[in-house]
């Protein structure tokens, strides 16, 4: 599912990190701040959302409403921003937490909440596109299939990593 490259850029900078253990509590927090950032901006831009990475930050950490941008690009930030916390919180204080299908939906209700009540926690029902993408996401009927097999694809990594620890 992933491309051998992105494996490998990513094993490199797991490894670069693991060299650097234990890391400060400081430094923990600023990196999650700086992926929740990055994160947000990125997911939202894929979604259409006109905010730049600097307006995402600002509108995340100093509550700034940016003059020409939709009410709607503000409470996606913020949403997106609030879902990747909740999982953090999970991630802390739930160790137990598995990837599930009632997890992703309940991450996807918070992030369109106060946008689109009406398909919160509801797979697409309609084709989208990604503009300035050569790569189609998938027919809205294959969701659900595609889904199931990315947890269970998780699954598998998950057991693989535990007996190799």
């Amino acid at each position: 599912m992933i491309p051998k490259v992105l494996l490998k850029r990513i094993d490199e900078k797991l490894s670069m990190i693991q060299s650097r253990r234990p890391l400060s509590a400081n430094l923990v927090k600023k990196l999650r701040e700086q992926f929740s950032i990055e994160m947000t901006y990125n997911s939202n831009a894929i979604e259409g959302n006109r905010l730049t990475l600097k307006e995402t930050f600002l509108v995340i950490n100093e509550g700034i409403t940016v003059k020409g941008k939709s009410l709607k690009d503000h409470i996606e930030a913020k949403n997106h921003h609030e879902a990747i916390h909740y999982l953090y919180d999970l991630i802390e204080f739930e160790k137990r937490q598995s990837i599930s299908e009632r997890l992703i939906r309940s991450l996807q209700q918070l992030v369109v909440k106060d946008i689109e009540d009406q398909d919160s926690g509801k797979y697409r029902k309609g084709n989208v596109i990604i503009t300035g993408s050569s790569h189609r996401p998938p027919e809205p009927y294959d969701v659900p299939k595609l889904m199931e097999e990315l947890i269970g694809w998780i699954k598998k990594i998950k057991i693989k990593y535990i007996q190799s620890n």
